[in-house]
């Protein structure tokens, strides 16, 4: 089955300086029915003002894939990495038993759209990668898939179209639009489609 959230039916925060769009259950939007799906319990977008983004804060047991689509995010964390992240490149912060990290638009003067996504994951030593996908989080795969038709046999699989348009299956997704499939399925279109697919057995 392919479930469809289209881009009007994100839940919407506003904090100072920030904008986020969410495809799951989130803080205040609690929705029992949109939680999670297989280990992935998060996908926003943050819309970030020049100067502005998350002051250090902690997380346990989740991998955390950034993937930037305008302007650059500034990381921080408290092992002590500092990287700036560019479109093209994937970054994942592996959790572990716990980190602390802030996540900040890396200009004064242009404004930072990027997407994350959260996976539950297992309890070990912290991690940190930054590379150009296919990235590996959780139990899964993370990629990018901008033209053509390509068949996806993952048990589960979930997709967010960054630009563009895309048939997933049968269905027509736009910018703003995701589906989570739990059989195979077959991406056809071109933009920028962001696919995070499980890993089978």
């Amino acid at each position: 089955m392919i479930r469809v959230l289209r881009a009007a039916e994100r839940f919407e925060t506003v904090q100072p300086g920030i904008l986020t769009r969410h495809c799951f259950s989130a803080g205040p939007h609690y929705d029992p029915g949109n939680t999670r799906f297989g280990p992935l319990i998060g996908f926003d977008e943050h819309l970030v003002a020049p100067g502005a983004g998350f002051a250090r804060h902690a997380h346990r047991g989740v991998d955390i894939v950034s993937w930037v689509l305008d302007g650059a995010l500034r990381h921080e964390d408290g092992s002590g990495t500092e990287r700036t992240v560019w479109p093209g490149l994937a970054q994942l912060q592996a959790t572990g038993g716990g980190v602390e990290h802030s996540e900040l638009n890396a200009s004064a003067t242009e404004p930072l759209r990027f997407l994350q996504m959260t996976l539950l994951a297992d309890v070990g030593p912290p991690r940190y990668a930054l590379g150009e996908p296919p990235v590996a989080a959780a139990a899964g795969t993370f990629g990018i898939h901008r033209a053509g038709t390509v068949s996806v046999e993952a048990p589960l699989v979930h997709v967010y179209v960054a630009t563009g348009g895309f048939d997933v299956g049968d269905q027509q997704l736009h910018a703003g639009d995701s589906a989570r499939a739990d059989e195979p399925v077959t991406l056809d279109g071109t933009g920028e489609l962001v696919v995070w697919e499980l890993r089978a057995g």
